[in-house]
């Protein structure tokens, strides 16, 4: 091989040599900069639960869909009833519920699930719709609202709920659960 063909080589060799040194450089520079954002940046994360313990106010307001699952888990737990599924119903309650508004809400669902007992029937709630009013911390679960004897449906009805939030600390609780009466969807006696 020839001298200048070998020069021309080992020119070439350092100059990639070169560039792949600048590019480690400024790939090590670039990760210093994101490790250093990370540590200074304050941010609260939420996740939605799947199983209910507690909820959290991030940056000044409560986030909708932690919101959404709590309303659905203390709606299901209200009205999909059964005289077995009672127990664990009520300890959903419990938990989601405001603490000074708890005895309240756990002896109107004591009242539902005497009802059901006695009667010896099931409930199914199936929500369709959920409406927000954010700035009261209230939702509006609407859907169809079944009562089984046995396994034969002996009723089916629409309805709404409401559900209405109170901050707690540094938590979002239920504070009410309420039936919106509609006098076009209400039937005359008033089941849970």
């Amino acid at each position: 091989m020839q001298v200048a063909v070998l020069e021309q080589k080992l020119i070439r060799l350092r100059r990639a040599r070169n560039a792949l040194g600048l590019v480690l450089i400024v790939m090590i520079f670039s990760n210093l900069l994101l490790a250093w954002q990370v540590l200074n940046t304050r941010s609260q994360m939420i996740l939605v639960p799947s199983r209910v313990s507690d909820g959290m106010i991030a940056q000044g307001g409560g986030d909708v869909r932690y919101l959404e699952s709590l309303a659905l888990d203390a709606v299901q737990a209200m009205y999909t009833l059964s005289p077995a599924t009672s127990d664990y119903s009520r300890s959903v309650i419990d938990r989601v519920a405001n603490p000074t508004e708890r005895e309240t809400l756990l002896r109107r669902f004591d009242e539902v699930a005497e009802d059901i007992r006695k009667r010896e029937i099931s409930t199914v709630f199936m929500p369709e719709k959920i409406d927000h009013d954010l700035a009261n911390l209230t939702l509006l679960v609407t859907g169809q609202f079944a009562t089984y004897l046995g396994t034969n449906k002996v009723g089916e009805e629409r309805r709404a709920i409401r559900i209405v939030f109170a901050e707690f600390g540094g938590s979002v609780r239920i504070a009410r659960i309420e039936r919106i009466a509609d006098a076009a969807t209400q039937p005359a006696g008033d089941t849970p």
